[in-house]
């Protein structure tokens, strides 16, 4: 029964889907990030990322837990968490986080094929149908982490049998104690005198019986009120002003609370756990509803926060267990529960290292898993693609012999494989050569142009220009290597030219991102631009982040030579300046970025240690706007701003934005590439 029912939701999910996006995007808690639900935008990952799915705040305090011992463990894991909750999505954290697809099979199999997860981990409750069957043929193993029987099941257990069926053979790993008290609780946003009563995560009716309750303390002490639910903030605002209280929002207190102010109404996501640490008591809500079966105490307990509760904790059974709470029978017996709680001293918080290192040890054979090969992205457009490549098949050469040498630095993707940096390594080796690009973005006109900016030259060309190396650009290659070679040029790189058939080389290079080798398939299914055997035309074939693909030999001839290298952080760029690494503020880092491949410009910064607090990506060559340009100086206020060399091209130079310079550090065939280079009659420095 149980099967035949997963079947049913998978069938219908496949049906209803158009219906699905239209409900996404109109649909106002799920159309702020609809985009990532319905699998469209990728999160910024790279793939091999461990994916750990944590619908909620509560569950991600087991994320927040865990990360730390994962990177100790595992220092080159990324970690990608997603969540349903829109309060989850927008909570600070320093990891990687999106919003999990919706349970159709379009979106989940589309969003695996871009993320291209090594393994997943389910957070205590979740179980969906459509990402399991999706995970299972993509082949992508799942593992259930601290599995209960909660409201994220709830919705499966009027079927009968489905969620057995959806459990059956999922390893899970279950701590010997609740990951979320172990989670370091964060520091609180305000301050306030005296004592305060915490209500946390209320529902309807708990928070006329906390302020019932709270009215019979002598003296009351300050109470602070945080609704399960965003949306119930306007009810209970409507409920304090009946009750003729002084209160204040969170949003309107600033740092400390005023001493006339009786009853702060939290309206601002993620600074709950925070108050758990300077109050004196605290009710956990959800524990007079048996629908909910009581929100957890873990983060009460990671402060060390006396705690209150209700008769309901069948949700989180275990970790009430381990908690030693006032308990109230009901609502008129808060009053003596709340009055016993503000007595008792503070406990210590648990000890998390050895319980955190036996979790991570236990999810060793997830993490050493595969990272799932390349998929086509759009395989419904694999007819169209057929058209794509005769045409480009067919394409005409018109080659002409440059009066100088030339190197072509390209790609088989439209875009995202790294070639311009390897344009800027070899004309930083090649005493005499320039880079010329036919500089897209650049405004219009065919006259070849040696300097301006990113409107003049296109912004790949204007930043290099910015880093002092000699560029051309023109749409008509042949004139622009002419034009370098009258301006005193003995070598011209041209940039993105592999595709190019107007100049004859002298030497070709095609470069691959090893991560995308393929870039999803042929355009319009993904952006690889031409054939696969287009790599029999390479000499050179330069893999970026890791080998090339096992394809990638078959098709490239016996006498090509290749090269490995990373690209890594060099320095700085700050209003003109160019500064060491070291030198950027400690303090939360903003990030943007418009480039193909932003995923891993982000993975970049956290690898680098950065506090990165908030990302926004943009289209490759965006062309910023006056809208852009505001939200990037509100930024500023918060954070570090940090953006790429290619971007920093497209803004204006006076704005205090940080441009993280890269550069290409070959790990192979470094010797082998030299020497043939030196072939045209230079030599390489170093």
């Amino acid at each position: 029964m149980g099967r035949a029912l997963v079947g049913v939701w998978l069938v219908v999910g496949v049906l209803l889907w158009p219906v699905l996006c239209v409900v996404v995007w109109i649909h106002p808690r799920l159309r702020s990030h609809a985009g990532e639900r319905l699998g469209f935008f990728a999160p910024e990952v790279d793939p091999g990322a461990l994916w750990i799915h944590a619908a909620s705040l509560g569950e991600g305090r087991i994320v927040a837990a865990l990360a730390p011992a994962l990177a100790a463990a595992h220092p080159d894991l990324e970690v990608l968490r997603t969540c349903t909750s829109p309060t989850a999505r927008t909570a600070p954290t320093p990891l990687a986080t999106c919003c999990a697809p919706v349970d159709s099979l379009p979106s989940v199999l589309a969003w695996l094929d871009r993320v291209r997860p090594r393994a997943l981990v389910l957070v205590e409750a979740e179980l969906w149908p459509a990402l399991l069957a999706g995970c299972r043929w993509r082949g992508i193993p799942v593992v259930r982490l601290a599995p209960r029987s909660g409201p994220g099941t709830a919705r499966l257990r009027a079927l009968p049998g489905l969620a057995a069926a959806l459990g059956a053979g999922l390893p899970a790993v279950t701590p010997s104690s609740d990951l979320k008290a172990l989670a370091p609780p964060p520091p609180a946003r305000f301050a306030w005198r005296g004592d305060a009563l915490l209500g946390a995560c209320t529902h309807e009716g708990e928070e006329a019986a906390l302020l019932d309750a709270w009215a019979t303390l002598t003296p009351p002490p300050l109470l602070i009120l945080a609704p399960r639910e965003p949306s119930r903030v306007h009810a209970v605002a409507k409920l304090l002003g009946a009750r003729g209280v002084r209160w204040a929002r969170r949003s309107a207190i600033g740092e400390v609370v005023g001493a006339d102010v009786q009853v702060v109404l939290l309206d601002k996501v993620g600074e709950l756990a925070g108050l758990y640490g300077g109050a004196r008591a605290a009710f956990v809500g959800g524990t007079f509803l048996p629908a909910v079966g009581g929100h957890s105490p873990a983060e009460g307990l990671a402060a060390g926060c006396p705690l209150v509760r209700g008769p309901e904790v069948a949700a989180n059974a275990a970790a009430w267990a381990a908690a030693a709470a006032d308990i109230a029978a009901t609502p008129s017996a808060l009053a003596g529960a709340v009055a016993a709680a503000l007595t008792r001293p503070r406990s210590a918080p648990a000890a998390a290292g050895a319980v955190l290192t036996s979790v991570v040890a236990e999810l060793a054979p997830w993490i050493a898993t595969a990272v799932p090969p390349e998929r086509p992205l759009r395989p419904w457009l694999a007819p169209f693609a057929g058209v794509w490549l005769l045409l480009a098949a067919l394409r005409p050469a018109r080659l002409r012999r440059a009066p100088i040498p030339v190197v072509a630095v390209g790609g088989l993707t439209a875009g995202g494989s790294g070639k311009t940096p390897v344009s800027a390594w070899l004309v930083e080796r090649l005493p005499g050569a320039a880079v010329v690009a036919r500089g897209y973005g650049r405004r219009r006109g065919g006259e070849v142009r040696t300097c301006g900016g990113a409107s003049e030259l296109g912004d790949e060309l204007a930043m290099l220009a910015r880093r002092g190396l000699p560029v051309v650009s023109s749409p008509d290659r042949f004139a622009g290597v002419a034009a370098a070679a009258r301006g005193g040029a003995r070598l011209a790189v041209l940039d993105d030219a592999f595709q190019a058939r107007a100049v004859a080389r002298d030497l070709d290079i095609v470069v691959l991102d090893a991560r995308w080798p393929d870039g999803g398939g042929p355009i319009p299914v993904g952006t690889r631009r031409g054939l696969r055997s287009g790599l029999r035309r390479a000499d050179v074939i330069w893999s970026h982040h890791g080998p090339p693909p096992e394809w990638a030999r078959l098709h490239a001839r016996d006498d090509a030579l290749w090269v490995e290298s990373v690209l890594e952080p060099v320095a700085w760029r700050f209003r003109g300046e160019r500064l060491p690494l070291g030198a950027l503020p400690a303090r939360p880092v903003a990030a943007l970025a418009g480039i193909a491949r932003p995923s891993g410009f982000f993975r970049l910064l956290r690898r680098m240690g950065l506090p990165v607090a908030a990302t926004r990506v943009f289209q490759d060559h965006h062309a910023f706007g006056w809208r852009d340009l505001q939200a990037i100086e509100a930024w500023k206020d918060d954070y570090v701003v940090v953006v790429t060399e290619k971007d920093a091209a497209r803004l204006p130079e006076g704005l205090s934005l940080w441009a993280l310079e890269v550069a290409v550090r070959i790990t192979a065939g470094e010797r082998e590439l030299v020497d043939r280079l030196e072939g045209f009659g230079y030599r390489c420095p170093g």
